[in-house]
């Protein structure tokens, strides 16, 4: 009788213990999936904000050099879009 009862309330601790392992890898696979959806997003958002900058600097470009086409002074320039003589000559590269 003794023997039977170990046996029994071994084999509950052994489901026990499984069920824990189980439940630990469930955790871990979800904390797995959600670091992974995180690293996803911030690239996207980091991609995006590139984008945008890249756009930008671009658009400052074609305007300048539509600016730059009309024969106006350097210094006429720095006063309708407001940039400095160095982002200037840094567009005109």
């Amino acid at each position: 009788m003794e023997d039977e009862n170990i046996n029994k309330a071994k084999k509950v601790l052994e489901t026990i213990s499984q069920d824990e392992r189980e439940r630990r890898l469930t955790e871990l696979r979800e904390k797995y999936r959600m670091d992974q959806h995180a690293i996803m997003l911030a690239g996207y958002d980091k991609g995006l904000k590139e984008g945008i900058e890249q756009g930008i600097e671009q658009n400052k470009k074609e305007i300048l050099e539509k600016l730059l086409k009309t024969n106006l002074s350097i210094e006429q320039i720095i006063k309708i879009t407001g940039f400095t003589v160095e982002e200037i000559e840094k567009l005109k590269k």
